[in-house]
């Protein structure tokens, strides 16, 4: 009886100690710190990325409670990312990609080759760019070519991780002057564009222009004329008018330019195939034109190719005619006759008698028998300009004699003979 009396009274004490205790202790708020001592795995994920997740919130904006006193709460990300605010958050298994922990996409792998649907929801511009200029990059999912999300060294492959180089020296940003990733065919110039890049596809094209290039080589790149690329049409390739403006010369008005012209070698030009060449020769050349209607002769009715094959190119007068002696030289022709306007003959200054008797050999032989001074002059001393100008023999020698015998005898032949052999009296 007495123990059990004791054993109350010890029990009563007891408790009165522990209701003082529990009455004097205060409830402490727990804090992020608390959550690393048993979630260090976690928290080291969240310390890991510069996200929202971590500079914005703490672990209890997401878990509002704990057990034993509450449930474990894992929310949902739609109570915070609101579809309507974006439509990526709209999306259904948020966690295949994004860790809560660590939120910022790292690697894509994970996907498998279905990334495109989330990755449009956020990047629409990129969708509407590989859809309106259709390539095999729009065959392909995002993850093809992103491995991770964001545009850093080694996020995402290079063009040169597929593609071969155009030429060795190629580089990866030199692909981005012509090609927009999401844009490959469009080809869309971004900056001044090597010409050996041109080459890689158009070999032959570039060595032509570097080779006989002219003024276009000396002041033209290549996008200057070719603003575009097929499949583009306009701006692809120029009209010669942009440049060459029709009302600063009758020959940028003659059209059909690269009848003549390969822009990329624009003075080497074949005119053998052209007709109805001579009215557009004649823009740059007025002045042939001008001496073929003054003196008019066979060479004015022929088109001008007949002569000229290729532009600055010339055929020897022996070409069609037979020369005045088998000696002749294309140069001596040209003493007597002019291109444009080969007849009459028009001597120059300096003809050889020689010449001159291949066609009057009966003067050159009584002149060169001749022993007077005039054996020692040049045909041209005497006829002078033109042909079958023939000099008075007063041009020279005046009146040697008297008066009254020069009006008797008004003719200088009559006594001494021809000019070519002159007899003395």
């Amino acid at each position: 009886m007495k123990h059990k009396i004791f054993t109350g009274l010890l029990c009563l004490l007891f408790s009165g100690f522990a209701a003082v205790a529990m009455a004097e202790i205060e409830r402490v708020p727990l804090t992020d710190k608390d959550c690393l001592k048993c979630h260090l795995t976690e928290a080291s994920a969240i310390a890991g990325q510069e996200s929202a997740h971590k500079n914005d919130i703490g672990c209890f904006d997401c878990h509002e409670s704990h057990p034993p006193e509450g449930k474990a709460v894992i929310p949902q990300c739609s109570a915070c990312h609101d579809s309507a605010d974006n439509p990526h958050f709209g999306l259904e298994n948020c966690t295949r990609c994004h860790a809560p922990h660590a939120p910022l996409v790292k690697d894509f792998s994970g996907l498998e080759g279905n990334g495109r649907p989330a990755c449009i929801t956020c990047h629409e511009d990129i969708d509407k760019q590989l859809t309106s200029v259709p390539s095999a990059h729009n065959e392909q999912d995002c993850t093809d070519c992103h491995n991770q999300h964001g545009l850093a060294d080694g996020q995402f492959q290079t063009c040169l991780d597929c593609h071969d180089k155009h030429s060795p020296e190629m580089e990866f940003k030199d692909c981005l002057v012509c090609h927009l990733p999401h844009q490959p065919t469009a080809y869309n110039w971004t900056a001044a564009i090597d010409p050996k890049l041109c080459a890689a596809c158009h070999e032959d094209v570039v060595r032509n222009f570097t080779d006989n290039g002219g003024a276009h080589l000396e002041n033209l790149a290549c996008t200057e004329c070719h603003t575009k690329h097929p499949p583009r049409k306009e701006g692809v390739i120029p009209a010669c008018a942009d440049c060459h403006d029709p009302g600063a010369n009758k020959h940028f008005a003659a059209g059909h330019c690269v009848q003549c012209h390969n822009p990329h070698s624009p003075r080497k030009i074949d005119f053998g195939s052209i007709k109805n060449l001579r009215s557009i020769c004649l823009g740059c050349h007025p002045k042939p034109g001008a001496e073929m209607k003054r003196t008019p002769t066979a060479h004015s009715r022929m088109e001008c190719n007949k002569c000229h094959p290729s532009h600055g190119e010339r055929l020897s007068c022996l070409k069609c005619h037979k020369g005045h002696s088998k000696s002749m030289q294309y140069n001596d022709c040209l003493k007597c006759h002019k291109h444009h306007a080969p007849m009459p003959p028009k001597l120059a200054k300096k003809v050889p008698s020689k010449l001159c008797g291949s066609c009057h050999k009966e003067e050159r032989s009584s002149q060169q028998a001749d022993t007077s001074k005039h054996s020692k002059l040049q045909c041209v001393y005497c006829h002078k300009g033109r042909h079958k100008v023939i000099r008075e023999c007063r041009d020279c020698h005046g009146e040697p004699h008297d008066k009254p015998l020069h009006k008797r005898f008004p003719d200088c032949h009559k006594c001494h003979g021809s000019p070519h052999n002159l007899k003395k009296k």
